[in-house]
């Protein structure tokens, strides 16, 4: 594919369009050359037509007055009558010589009137006593020549009406030759669509898919863009973007371990004397001395143990962008899951049930177990004892969906749209358990972005009803 189109987008977008335009232009002016063409033959062929009707009509009335003449001549001996036979002659030899031109026939039909009128012609140019002699032949001649009028009327017909079959055979041809130019354009058109589809818009969906994973923090698969040189090279700059996102990522989690790291020694440090205070090494403590080092011993541990829930938290969300996929089952995720918090939904007293068909999806089983697991943890601490926890999964238009919802105090609607933040805790915590890290939801929400999921707060019933949806990668 890089070989065949080794130049820009725009050019080939230029190229493709000014040859669709170039092909379409070509049809169009032979399509209007072609009725063009048959116009010009449609009204040649009318005139032509009507030209030859008229001329072979002509010649009938020419000849009808030839024989009224000649009868009108034999019975008045008027030589007058004689030469309207004569200018009647001639009119009839004009007409029968454009009949003759314009239907391009050359039977022996128009040798043979001009004989017949001729031998007619010498009998009248005779003396009137001679002419009375051969009138009957002259009748017999006369009378031939309207039999010659009427075959030489039909072939004009005929004529006519092989022009006309002509003229549509050839009205066939070129509709049928338009058709496949037609039908040749299209196929020209189509490969060129599927030339666009496999060269261009292949690799722009790559690109928006790339530009998706990035926006999604999936920096792990390298972005490589097949096709023209420009989008070879925006697929070079967003690699180069991919790989200064993961170096930034690993470089602020290097400082972040740094920073941690340094701030741990000196916090075990001021553990450690505040212990010995609070031991009375130096001397007995009186109590509110004594009460402040409570105070100061407790915001110590509050102190490290965020400390460890930031540096958890941002081990696993780069964990997150290092998915190891592969066939996973989601109702066996959730009784595994189940099974491995048994001690502490049953030190509760609670039921929890999984519920749904078995659906195998493309997923990190690993990653997948820890979101059931701290929605299910997270379940567990704010259900009442004795109550009732549903895990259920299901599939809808492609995704799978995976539920949680327990019989606890639900969440306010001024919290739902903080739940999701790292280290942030809502106001209705459990008295009967520790309090929480306030990184579990996030945690949840993280790796189910790296899938390409969603996790959302579903407003239903008592209780929290936490939604996943998750796209199976593998279609």
């Amino acid at each position: 594919m890089l070989k065949l189109f080794p130049q820009s987008l725009g050019f080939w977008s230029v190229t493709l369009f000014l040859t669709t335009v170039a092909l379409l232009g070509a049809t169009s002016v032979n399509a209007l050359w072609m009725m063009e063409s048959l116009g010009r033959q449609s009204r040649s062929a009318a005139q032509s037509a009507a030209t030859l009707t008229e001329q072979a009509q002509r010649l009938q009335e020419r000849t009808l007055t030839m024989e009224r003449s000649a009868r009108q001549f034999l019975i008045l001996n008027d030589t007058t009558f004689r030469d309207r036979y004569m200018d009647a002659w001639k009119e009839a030899q004009s007409a029968l010589r454009a009949v003759k031109a314009n239907s391009g026939l050359h039977q022996p039909v128009f040798n043979e009137w001009l004989d017949t009128s001729e031998t007619a012609g010498a009998v009248l140019a005779r003396s009137f006593d001679e002419a009375q002699k051969q009138q009957r032949f002259l009748f017999a001649q006369l009378a031939h020549l309207r039999e010659l009028n009427d075959e030489i009327a039909l072939d004009v017909r005929s004529g006519i009406a092989s022009r006309n079959d002509s003229f549509l055979h050839e009205l066939d041809r070129q509709r049928t030759l338009l058709m496949w130019q037609l039908i040749a354009v299209g196929g020209i058109a189509i490969v060129l669509i599927v030339a666009w589809h496999f060269g261009f818009a292949r690799p722009l969906r790559r690109v928006a898919d790339a530009i998706h994973q990035l926006g999604e923090n999936r920096l792990a698969d390298p972005v490589v863009i097949a096709g023209p040189g420009d989008l070879r090279q925006l697929g070079v700059q967003l690699d180069w973007l991919r790989r200064r996102l993961l170096s930034s990522d690993e470089e602020k989690t290097r400082v972040l371990h740094h920073v941690s790291h340094e701030l741990k020694t000196p916090l075990a440090a001021l553990r450690e004397g505040v212990a010995l205070l609070d031991e009375g090494i130096i001397g007995p403590l009186e109590p509110r001395q004594r009460e402040i080092t409570g105070i100061l011993q407790q915001n110590v541990l509050t102190l490290q143990a965020r400390i460890e829930d930031l540096l958890r938290y941002q081990t696993i969300a780069w964990q997150a962008r290092r998915l190891t996929r592969a066939a996973v089952d989601v109702r066996e995720v959730l009784e595994n899951t189940v099974e491995g918090q048994k001690l502490q939904w049953q030190a509760r007293n609670l039921t929890v049930s999984v519920t749904g068909p078995n659906a195998v999806i493309t997923a990190d089983g690993e990653k997948l177990s820890m979101v059931v697991g701290n929605l299910l943890s997270n379940a567990i601490r704010f259900s009442p004892d004795g109550g009732t926890v549903a895990l259920t999964c299901m599939q809808a238009d492609g995704d799978t969906i995976i539920e949680c919802a327990d019989e606890g105090p639900g969440i306010p609607a001024a919290e739902a749209a903080r739940i999701f933040e790292p280290f942030y805790r809502g106001g209705g915590q459990p008295a009967v358990a520790s309090p929480g890290h306030g990184i579990g939801l996030s945690i949840v929400r993280e790796l189910v972005e790296a899938h390409g999921g969603l996790v959302e707060l579903v407003a239903a019933g008592p209780g929290a009803r936490f939604r996943i949806t998750l796209p199976d990668e593998s279609h």
